[in-house]
């Protein structure tokens, strides 16, 4: 990992360059306040359904049932859709 201190002079475009290799901490005065990080987009895509509200509910609603005990085996799922359990 990189550090950089940001300041009015700070060659962003170069961090930016560098953080396509490596993580890049960003420090001012003393303090982190940002991190670069290398991102493609299959990150993107990550990212943007890790912050979807639908997504983030359906994942509270399995907890629920899970903690609930309102699960199916998977033997008994591969028999609902009318697959060979054994398999």
């Amino acid at each position: 990992m990189k550090t950089v201190t940001w300041t009015e002079n700070t060659p962003w475009e170069e961090t930016v360059r560098q953080a396509e290799q490596e993580e890049v901490l960003v420090v001012r005065d003393g303090h982190a306040v940002a991190m670069f990080v290398p991102f493609d987009d299959d990150d993107l895509e990550w990212y943007t359904q890790e912050r979807d509200p639908a997504f983030l509910a359906s994942l509270a609603q399995a907890r629920q049932q899970v903690e609930e005990g309102r699960t199916v085996s998977h033997d008994d799922l591969k028999r609902e859709l009318g697959l060979d359990p054994s398999r």
